[in-house]
């Protein structure tokens, strides 16, 4: 985000259980993404956004253009926990600064978000 300062508006979605309490969005991981210029954190309650969008996994991540055209969907770390460059946030880099990227789709690594085996979705992990 900070090399793509005002280019982009970009929204964290977290899982939240409906029966949840409060204290589920008190995480240090949501503090940290809410701290973060030019992000919007948002609840995503029982899932309906990331079934909407096709992400079944923590850190799916999706860049739209302005009429709402998909431009990239994967993940933007090279491995579940990776922090630094990678392939995924190449790609969104340069489609923000429009030019063609290397790839428009990369695999996720994360948890899943839903246990779809078993009756009802429950989440798999929680950060």
């Amino acid at each position: 985000m900070a090399r793509m300062r005002g280019k982009v508006d970009a929204f964290v979605l977290f899982l939240k259980p409906r029966q949840s309490g409060t204290d589920w969005e008190d995480t240090e991981l949501r503090h940290t993404a809410a701290a973060i210029p030019g992000v919007t954190v948002l609840s995503d309650v029982d899932g309906v956004e990331a079934r909407r969008f096709g992400a079944e996994t923590s850190g799916h991540t999706l860049l739209f253009d302005r009429d709402g055209r998909l431009l990239f969907s994967g993940g933007i770390t090279e491995f579940r926990g990776h922090i630094g460059d990678n392939t995924g946030a190449r790609a969104i880099e340069s489609l923000v600064n429009g030019h063609a990227p290397a790839r428009t789709a990369t695999s996720v690594f994360g948890c899943a978000l839903a246990d779809r085996s078993r009756k009802g979705d429950k989440a798999l992990c929680r950060k």
